[in-house]
């Protein structure tokens, strides 16, 4: 994406910097946000800030986005139950015992892995494509996934926003 700037509002006076951060389009989440700050890709009037940096409306935030991470996951075969699929996004029915994505001793055989062949998309983390949000392991119920990266952003704004019934 390359380097924005952004004019912090007046209304954004009092929040924390990563947050603002998250809820910026190009940025997409609170972990992309988290990432770009603690890699020093983030001023806010030329100076680095924390994650935690309380902004005062009317300053200039300035960020260096990295490109998306690409993945090298494979797609794996077995069986999931759909409850809900359209263009935009798969209700999915996590079995308990499955993992949701990749993680440390988890490197295949998890959720993300039977759905990525089922255009499963958006987010910022290769590693996790389409999950907005994630059930423990011995944990089963519907779960939902984006296919793209606007209903990925948009699925994100709603949980943050807690209007998502859980």
């Amino acid at each position: 994406m390359g380097e924005l700037k952004l004019a912090v509002p007046p209304s954004a006076a009092g929040e924390r910097l990563d947050r603002f951060l998250a809820g910026v389009e190009d940025v997409g989440s609170r972990a992309a946000a988290e990432r770009l700050l603690g890699e020093g890709k983030v001023l806010v009037d030329g100076v680095r800030r924390p994650k935690s940096h309380r902004l005062l409306g009317g300053e200039e935030v300035e960020l260096e986005a990295t490109p998306r991470r690409e993945s090298d996951l494979v797609p794996e075969e077995f069986s999931l139950r759909v409850a809900f699929e359209d263009e935009h996004l798969l209700v999915v029915d996590k079995p308990a015992g499955v993992v949701v994505h990749p993680s440390a001793g988890h490197a295949r055989g998890t959720l993300v892995h039977g759905l990525l062949g089922r255009a499963i998309a958006g987010g910022d983390e290769g590693l996790r494509p389409g999950i907005v949000h994630r059930l423990d392991r011995n944990t089963s119920g519907l779960l939902v996934v984006a296919r793209s990266d606007e209903a990925h952003r948009r699925l994100q704004q709603l949980v943050r926003r807690r209007e998502v019934v859980r």
